[in-house]
């Protein structure tokens, strides 16, 4: 990643936002309408009552007593993070500091701002690492897969574990903390004016509305993190082909990490307290981690992210803002459907089957969630079929273009290139022939021309900025690096 200056004042404009939303939520919170006596100023400051506290921590519950404390230390690391990133930022503004140095303090104000959030999901995989690793199988079977669904110009796996981190740890912080003082707020202000303290119908429906607008609140934020993640990452690993493809990994691969630390909470919450809800940690998993890996905040991710590629291709301003728009509300409307109906769709077949029984668990259930965001799934698995048909397009023409350049693309490995086929019976027919070596050295050959005809695909790219000087550079770079591999390989065959 080379570096830019418009690029991390852009990132940097993207980590100001998050916090500026994070203070507005604060600023909301304080002055709320208190209805408790002894409440704090700051509502995630109140402490259960010693009885109370102490069943938590004798019973099921007690880790998540330990829990429940992590927003003050999530406060307090979020404030000294904001007083040392703006000190960087002042210091960046008098020093002006230029190239690696000026990358190195970008990432340090970045880490500043937005570590602290990373906390909470980092406190619930250290508190139940061994349901972490149950949920390790699945998850890295989808990264692989969103690795290999790609054609010509696949993101480096690097980046789609950055993408991962930034849902794991980012989103899902943030998101919380956001949430965690919303609730309060919504809490003060609805049920203040509920009517008489003495009507506990009154309250009962306010409480509800509460809930309601919390879960609204929660997949807002959520997909406004997400899409900041996707822009970010675009903006970082700017190099790489920008498409609906490239947007649809990465916003999938955020909703990944995110769906990772949120199945190691429920898995374990709602095993806790399995004999008053009746539903077990282990139908947790089958659900989150097993049935319904690929819907929920995995498909509404690639939903924004495939609209943030398109709105990244296209040219006029306007244009842009109403895919991104688009998506973003595709993205929370999916979200929210899936909380609520598939609530309500369950309450109304409650009466028609036998709760926790083997219908239920394997195909009642899994068929109520899955419902309610079936549209959007299908709409994610058409973006991705046509961005696929698009990069075959798209190789084909940048790889012909290359062949005509120079040795490093013959026009005889055209065919063979842009097939993901005949790659892998050329790789295969290799290795029967010459041995693993020589296939492994083969496949290292195609990913490097692949590469190069990547380089090419965004030299006529007439949307993105390049500087001609530097792009020619990276284009020596990648052939020469070609030459070598293939030097290699015809060592590897012969020995």
């Amino acid at each position: 990643m080379r570096d830019n200056a418009r690029a991390r004042g852009q990132a940097l404009l993207i980590a100001r936002l998050a916090i500026a939303l994070y203070l507005l939520e604060l600023l909301l919170n304080v002055f709320r309408p208190h209805l408790l006596p002894d409440e704090p100023t700051v509502s995630i400051f109140y402490k259960l009552p010693k009885s109370i506290s102490q069943q938590m921590q004798q019973g099921p519950l007690g880790s998540f007593d330990r829990l429940l404390s992590m927003p003050q230390a999530v406060f307090w690391a979020v404030m000294a993070g904001i007083a040392v990133g703006a000190a960087l930022q002042v210091f960046a503004a008098i020093t002006r500091p230029q190239g690696r140095r000026a990358v190195v303090l970008t990432w340090a104000t970045l880490a500043a701002l937005l570590g602290p959030f990373a906390l909470m999901a980092l406190a619930i995989v250290a508190t139940y690492p061994l349901t972490a690793l149950a949920c390790v199988p699945s998850t890295a079977f989808v990264l692989w897969l969103l690795h290999h669904g790609q054609r010509f110009a696949r993101l480096p796996l690097s980046v789609l574990l950055t993408a991962f981190g930034w849902g794991a740890f980012i989103v899902f912080g943030l998101g919380r903390a956001y949430t965690g003082l919303a609730f309060a707020t919504l809490y003060g202000y609805l049920l203040k004016g509920s009517g008489s303290s003495l009507d506990p119908t009154g309250h009962l429906t306010s409480l509800y509305r509460v809930i309601d607008l919390l879960i609204l609140h929660l997949n807002v934020v959520n997909a406004l993190l997400v899409a900041a993640g996707v822009v970010l990452i675009l903006l970082l690993f700017r190099r790489r082909v920008s498409d609906a493809m490239t947007g649809l990994v990465l916003g999938a691969a955020v909703g990944l990490g995110y769906t990772f630390v949120e199945s190691i909470l429920f898995i374990r919450l709602y095993g806790a307290m399995s004999s008053f809800t009746g539903v077990t940690g282990g139908f947790e998993y089958w659900i989150r981690q097993s049935i319904g890996l690929l819907g929920g905040q995995v498909a509404f991710g690639a939903l924004l992210g495939a609209g943030l590629g398109l709105a990244a291709q296209a040219r006029r301003r306007r244009q842009r803002r109403l895919i991104a728009g688009a998506a973003l509300a595709a993205s929370i409307g999916g979200a929210v459907a899936t909380e609520t109906l598939s609530a309500w769709l369950s309450h109304l077949a409650g009466d028609h089957i036998v709760v926790g029984s083997a219908v239920d668990t394997l195909v009642v259930s899994p068929l109520l969630w899955l419902l309610p965001q079936a549209p959007f799934i299908v709409l994610a698995i058409l973006l991705l079929a046509n961005g696929r048909r698009v990069r075959a397009s798209a190789s084909r023409v940048a790889l012909s273009a290359e062949a005509g350049a120079g040795a490093a693309i013959t026009p005889g490995e055209v065919p063979f290139l842009s097939d993901p086929a005949l790659r892998l019976w050329a790789l295969a027919s290799t290795w029967r022939q010459y041995g693993r070596t020589a296939a492994l050295a083969l496949l290292r050959v195609q990913s490097a021309q692949l590469d190069l005809a990547g380089w090419r695909l965004r030299q006529a790219d007439p949307s993105d900025p390049m500087d001609d000087m530097a792009s020619r550079e990276k284009g020596d770079q990648l052939r020469a690096k070609v030459m070598r591999l293939k030097t290699n390989a015809r060592s590897a065959a012969t020995s």
